[in-house]
């Protein structure tokens, strides 16, 4: 089994400096850059759709990852599927006087009036899909989903299915420490970087995961490469 790992595209809190962090929003779209790293994604992938042969095509149920995924599913001719495990660490939150707030994120009507061909659980709802009580997720919470997502994938392992997985920077990061067993780790003591819309290849032969490659831009020109 083959799996793809790929970051959203640039997204407008990853655009924000630490002077004006405060304009952060919960749950952001995309940039200008950001929607042109995402065409050229899209393109990429349809160009070299025989070599990468990709049968299942999974986003979180963030703004931002769902705005990628878009043409990276008309490239492949895919339903994209919403695992809401992969969304990005701390959650749908927002710091603001003081205090930390949590949000459900988008609720099942606007996704679907929206990304109509998107496949999603039953778990999401008019309410949205975050646990807003949890305000910022927990670190260890964040580890136990990758955790989930990994035993998955190593469920799945021994078959012949190539998945491509639309995901996060964080979150990417602790999935892979779970794929080849360093979690429990401290946060970020290391890390597994990713730029917007790199391509990380993760193969499984049954036995054990081996790394391919990490963070592959060669899709986006040097003028177009963001963190």
């Amino acid at each position: 089994m083959h799996v793809y790992l790929i970051r959203h595209a640039q997204s407008e809190n990853n655009a924000l400096s630490p002077e004006n962090i405060h304009q952060r929003k919960v749950d952001p779209g995309l940039t200008e850059l950001g929607y042109r790293q995402r065409e050229a994604l899209g393109d990429f992938l349809a160009s070299e759709a025989q070599s990468f042969a990709i049968d299942h095509l999974y986003t979180s149920a963030m703004y931002r990852s769902l705005l990628t995924t878009e043409p990276v599913c008309a490239a492949l001719n895919l339903r994209p599927r919403v695992w809401l495990d992969l969304h990005e660490k701390g959650g749908m939150f927002l710091r603001q006087n003081g205090r930390v707030d949590g949000f459900g994120g988008l609720s099942r009507s606007v996704i679907t009036s929206q990304f109509p061909d998107y496949l999603l659980p039953d778990a999401i709802t008019d309410a949205g899909w975050y646990d807003a009580a949890l305000g910022y997720e927990p670190e260890a919470h964040s580890a136990f989903r990758a955790i989930k997502v990994a035993n998955e994938l190593i469920k799945r392992s021994r078959s012949e299915e190539v998945i491509a997985m639309v995901s996060h920077a964080g979150f990417l990061d602790t999935l892979l420490k779970a794929i080849f067993g360093q979690l429990p780790s401290q946060a970020y003591s290391m890390r597994y970087y990713h730029n917007n819309t790199a391509i990380t290849r993760v193969d499984f032969d049954g036995r054990r995961p081996i790394l391919h490659y990490l963070n592959r831009v060669d899709h986006l020109p040097p003028a177009m490469r963001s963190y």
